[in-house]
């Protein structure tokens, strides 16, 4: 379930899907950083950010969050090469990543993370 501290700032903030009826679904981006940042972390984190990405980290976000998100099969425009931009959170992962010290400790998790899923193949 989204919470509305999370949801103003992601998706109401960076997610051009984003619909008031639709308050019950979240896409993978948005499920990682709820569970990785408070809402304060969030808007500390996020201050300064390029509300357009530059895909940089793309493969990474793929491979790591966008393939478990319910959205990607079906419904994510961007995935599916429509010329649509990917959703809010993705935008705000990719500037997670590319800010230090944050994320030093962002990538750890997705590789940490990512050999979890690795092992769990096995």
């Amino acid at each position: 379930m989204k919470r509305n501290d999370y949801t103003d700032i992601i998706c109401k903030g960076f997610c051009t899907f984003y619909k008031e009826d639709k308050e019950g679904l979240a896409c993978g981006t948005y499920d990682f950083i709820s569970r990785n940042l408070t809402p304060g972390e969030l808007e500390s984190a996020i201050r300064g950010i390029a509300s357009t990405p530059d895909l940089t980290f793309d493969r990474k976000i793929q491979g790591l969050i966008c393939e478990k998100c319910d959205f990607v099969i079906g419904s994510c425009d961007f995935r599916e090469g429509l010329e649509s931009p990917p959703c809010g959170g993705y935008t705000i992962i990719e500037w997670l990543l590319k800010r230090e010290p944050l994320a030093h400790s962002i990538r750890e998790y997705l590789s940490y993370r990512r050999g979890i899923h690795l092992l769990a193949r096995q």
